[in-house]
């Protein structure tokens, strides 16, 4: 995951953003950008410590948040089902372009090769 953080347009540098993976329990963990406002997490994996079952359905939460002037800005909020990250996640994931002065919106996310599949994120971001 990578992306850039900004205010009008601004750079933020040295500012903290928070990931949250909540699946049995919350992992955390948090970057700093650097001078230009660009940061990166290393890719994260989960693991089960519970027993396969058929009755299960796993559901991964993500949560990508900075703060800002005692304010919360959600660069990613979603849920997957499954440990896999979707398709369009993966692809929207590379390119978090986030400003602060913009509007936190529901994005609908629909991967293309598989119509069934559609996600729901939101965030202050947009994509082309």
């Amino acid at each position: 995951m990578r992306g850039r953080l900004t205010f009008a347009d601004k750079p933020l540098a040295n500012h903290r953003i928070d990931r949250i993976l909540t699946f049995e329990d919350d992992e955390c963990d948090h970057i700093y950008t650097d001078e230009e406002g660009h940061f990166s997490f290393e890719a994260n994996s989960l693991k089960s410590k519970l027993p396969g079952s058929i009755f299960y359905q796993t559901v991964v939460r993500i949560v990508i948040v900075t703060k800002y002037n005692g304010q919360d800005y959600m660069l990613w909020h979603s849920s997957q089902n499954g440990l896999k990250n979707p398709v369009e996640f993966k692809k929207h994931l590379l390119d978090i372009n986030a400003d602060l002065t913009t509007t936190e919106i529901k994005h609908h996310l629909v991967n293309p090769n598989k119509t069934s599949e559609e996600h729901y994120i939101f965030s202050i971001c947009r994509w082309n």
